[in-house]
């Protein structure tokens, strides 16, 4: 059974001026309190990695708030615990690293992960198993959520998706696989495609 971990206070949190951070103070079954402080965007760079809905801001929180649980294959002392390696999800290693060599099976995560749904299966998984098996982030029952300073904050899609853009061309940067192809949608896509390579023939040849 995991321990219960009780969500009492949200406050702004600043570790330097260009960071601000939410702090999120919970107590734990001994009546100790941990906290949890992470930088304010961080919803949206799940949503952006995973490909989390970022109209759901209750759930991308509880991803959040779960992940300091979570096992990772990264950390040798969760290493063994990791519901991804138990599940056989596998992807090729990016680099060389102690017994591992670049192109072996490893347990995938978002930057060997092969697509972005094999790793939002994966992150989900090691959170499901840090809610089951270790912590479970609760509030208290009969209140207002002191998560709701949080949650009540929406997301912009067009940032979520900016941010989703950059993830994507680092993932393709780590496993060295090529750029996407421009795919010209339309008549007027091409023509402009058209028109810039032309000034940039151009501008090359000083004309």
């Amino acid at each position: 059974m995991p321990d219960t971990y009780e969500v009492i206070a949200v406050t702004e949190y600043w570790p330097n001026p260009d960071t601000p951070c939410w702090a999120v103070d919970m107590r734990k079954p001994d009546g100790g309190t941990y906290r949890h402080v992470f930088p304010t965007d961080t919803l949206a760079w799940r949503a952006a990695e995973y490909g989390l809905d970022p109209a759901d801001t209750a759930a991308l929180l509880d991803v959040v708030l779960h992940e300091p649980f979570a096992p990772h294959p990264d950390d040798p002392i969760t290493a063994a615990d990791d519901p991804v390696l138990a599940a056989g999800l596998m992807s090729p290693a990016n680099v060389s690293r102690g017994t591992v060599r670049a192109g072996d099976p490893v347990p995938t995560t978002l930057y060997t992960a092969e697509t972005a749904q094999a790793a939002r299966e994966a992150h989900l998984m090691r959170i499901a198993h840090a809610r089951t098996h270790v912590v479970r982030v609760s509030v208290p029952k009969g209140k207002a959520s002191p998560l709701a300073v949080i949650t009540r904050q929406p997301l912009d899609a067009a940032d979520v998706a900016a941010r989703a853009s950059k993830v994507e061309a680092n993932r393709r940067r780590v496993q060295a696989r090529p750029e996407a192809p421009v795919v010209l949608d339309s008549a007027a896509d091409r023509r402009n495609a058209e028109l810039k390579a032309s000034q940039n023939k151009k501008e090359t040849s000083g004309a």
